[in-house]
Order: structure tokens, then sequence, then C-alpha cells
């Protein structure tokens, strides 16, 4: 060994100064420049995996909105088809009600305009027989004041009103 020590001229002295320079070197190094970066290493990734772990939750909340958005909008086409739905029944049951309504008031008119008309008509041949029975009185009185004495007259007179009524 001595003699590979002294091939390579090695100095003991000075292999060893430069042990000591190299781990106060390390040291320094150590104490001022990699353990602050693994500190700011270690509080970057913790707030990369904060970060991750937010946008994730927020994903999550993004997908839960827009299900309860979607779930929303069904609700308001189910509500708004029911709506139309009522408003075409209750349409049509308005419908119905004014067509039974209009029915209702010609058949009153119909029946009032029969009754004035069936009125009418009894009126008229009351008057034509009243007005028939006076012609006939008068000529029937005519003839007979001609023909036959008062007494049978009278007697024609009353059994011709009673046939007439």
């Amino acid at each position: 060994m001595e003699e590979l020590i002294k091939t390579f001229h090695i100095d003991w002295k000075l292999l060893i100064a430069q042990l000591v320079n190299f781990g106060i070197v390390l040291l320094v190094i150590w104490k001022f420049a990699l353990k602050p970066l693994n500190k700011v290493m270690d509080k970057r990734g913790k707030e990369i995996a904060k970060s991750l772990e937010d946008a994730r939750a927020i994903e999550a909340n993004l997908a839960k909105s827009e299900k309860e958005r979607e779930e929303r909008i069904l609700a308001a086409k189910k509500e708004a088809q029911e709506i139309i739905e009522t408003s075409r029944n209750q349409g049509k049951q308005q419908g119905q009600e004014i067509i039974e309504s209009a029915k209702r008031e010609v058949q009153t008119v119909i029946a009032a305009a029969k009754e004035q008309i069936a009125n009418e008509k009894d009126r008229m041949i009351k008057e034509i027989k009243t007005e028939v029975s006076q012609l006939v009185v008068l000529t029937t009185k005519k003839v007979l004041t001609e023909v036959l004495d008062e007494n049978l007259d009278s007697k024609m007179i009353e059994n011709s009103l009673k046939k007439i009524n």
C-alpha cells in the first residue's frame, strides 16, 4: 500500500484536510441549501396535492350541480306539461259547458216560441170563432126574420152557438 501511496503521490495530511473541507461543504450545503430546498419541495408537494384534491372536490360539486340542474329542468318540464294538460282539460270542459248552456238557452227560446205560437193560435181561433158566430148570428137573423118567427129564431141561434163552441 505504501507503494501505491508513493506511486500516486498521496499526501495524508492533504487528504484528511480535503475530507474535512468536503465534510464542512457537505454540512453547509445540507444545512443551508438542501434542508430549505426539501422544505420548499414538501410545501409545494402539499400545495399541489391540496390543489388536486380541491379540483376533484370542485369537479364533484360541478357534477352534482349539473345533475341537480338537470333534475330541476326535468321537474320544470314535467310541471309545465301538467299545467298545459290541465289547461287543455279545463278548456275542453269550459267549451262543453258553454255548448250545453247554449243548447239549454236554445231549447228555452224554442219552448217559449212554441208556447207563444200556441197561445197566439188559441187566441186567433177564439177570435175567429167569435167573428164566425157573430156572422152566423147576423146572417141567420136576417134570413129568419124574413122567414120564421121570433121564438124559433132564438132557439136556432142558441143551437148554432152551442154547436160552434
